[in-house]
């Protein structure tokens, strides 16, 4: 055990004081902070310009209701759009197009609309301008041009179009989440999926992150003949583990360092930016959950990790022979799209207690519905069994692996290291 924990120790100090720890550390709330506040700033900082349109008018009704319907004003007292009629006949409309475009090339105006005479008739309206992926602008212009239409064809009908659009006004959708023995929560899609996607990206890099740190710390010191140094003072099942249990603890001092930030965040940051609070408001038990499935899903892959390593002799095989691992990796976050849509069906709940999946499926389950706690803790059980049986075999190999040079082992060989006494 002395020999475990001073191993530990070392992993500890050679990966926290490094460099690359420090900026990963600090770049992660960056590119939080970045996703959060620079597009708000940017809000801020945008400066709105007037629109100069254009309008070739040939229903000879469309362009006075546009100019009533869109006369909004800028902050500083400006007309945002500013509408100029063109006339003009369909034999002509080709040399008015002509002059228009260059308008819209010289930036006299932003473009020019063509509003056909059967308009009512579901015609299109073709807009004309140097950016077409304003995506606002068109939104705006395309809706009160519908509005116009729809408005229009109830007054021929001789229907009151007050009335209509009041009865086919659109009710809200407000999606409130039952918990057992808590109270309900009120908790959107973006709370619900895009907060769960951020949870399961976050136990996803960091478990693929470490557990390839463990691959290249043996890789490193089994090229360079340090680990026949290192066995000199512990044996190899001592150096596995210590190698593993110091790269974790690595990664729970970030962790721990990313929590304080994101708490700091959420005290603070809302009252700097018109963030939702709710986006928020997870239980602390997911918390709980989420650094249980990290552990538990970083020794798996981790010891896995440690066999590809042992058993390697460049960075290139350790590549290849890694993909089987990654694919286990990358198998659930596939599997959660199509889970969100029923995470207590039959196959999610058995994909979600298959040990190499439950890391991330399990853990997804329990922020998107409420498992049973016989499944989500005979998933966890299910997952301590399995990380012991991959230690006794991925040990066998380690010991043996770590001291062989030259060609890659082969499937037989591997077998023998396992059955080796």
């Amino acid at each position: 055990m002395r020999n475990i924990w001073t191993i530990i120790k070392r992993e500890y100090k050679d990966s926290v004081f490094k460099k690359s720890f420090i900026i990963g550390t600090i770049i992660g709330p960056v590119i939080m902070l970045s996703f959060i506040f620079v597009p708000a700033l940017l809000i801020e900082m945008e400066v709105e310009k007037p629109y100069h349109i254009s309008v070739i008018d040939f229903s000879g009704i469309m362009f006075d209701r546009l100019q009533e319907r869109l006369n909004e004003k800028l902050p500083d007292g400006r007309q945002k759009f500013n509408f100029v009629k063109i006339e003009t006949s369909q034999d002509g409309l080709q040399a008015v197009k002509t002059d228009l475009k260059k308008d819209i090339i010289s930036e006299k105006i932003d473009g020019f609309l063509i509003i056909p005479a059967a308009i009512k008739n579901a015609e299109n309206v073709e807009y004309y301008a140097k950016n077409v992926a304003n995506l606002d602008l068109n939104r705006q212009l395309r809706s009160e041009l519908n509005d116009i239409i729809i408005n229009m064809r109830i007054e021929e009908s001789g229907l009151d179009a007050d009335l209509v659009n009041s009865i086919t006004k659109r009710v809200g959708f407000k999606t409130i989440k039952i918990k057992k023995g808590e109270e309900e929560s009120e908790r959107g899609f973006g709370e619900e999926y895009l907060g769960t996607f951020a949870f399961v990206f976050i136990l996803y890099l960091t478990i693929l992150l470490y557990g390839a740190a463990v691959m290249r710390s043996v890789l490193e010191e089994k090229t360079s003949r340090v680990i026949e140094v290192l066995l000199s003072s512990a044996n190899s099942f001592q150096l596995m583990a210590g190698k593993i249990l110091g790269v974790g603890s690595v990664g729970l001092t970030q962790y721990l360092i990313w929590s304080l930030f994101g708490m700091g965040l959420v005290f603070y940051g809302s009252s700097m930016v018109n963030v939702e609070s709710s986006w928020f408001s997870f239980s602390p038990m997911i918390f709980l959950y989420f650094v249980i499935f990290f552990i538990l899903g970083y020794f798996l892959f981790a010891t896995l990790y440690a066999a590809i390593g042992a058993m390697s002799n460049s960075d290139t095989e350790a590549q290849q022979l890694s993909m089987p691992v990654v694919f286990l990796l990358i198998i659930p976050i596939l599997i959660m799209s199509m889970m969100v849509k029923n995470p207590d069906g039959t196959l999610a709940t058995v994909l979600s207690i298959v040990p190499f999946f439950s890391p991330i499926l399990m853990f997804s389950r329990i922020n998107l519905t409420t498992p049973s706690l016989i499944e989500v803790w005979g998933s966890i059980a299910l997952l301590l069994l399995t990380i012991v049986g991959a230690i006794w075999v991925v040990a066998r190999i380690y010991r043996i692996g770590i001291l062989m040079h030259g060609k890659r082992p082969t499937l037989p060989e591997i077998l023998r290291w396992i059955k080796a006494k």
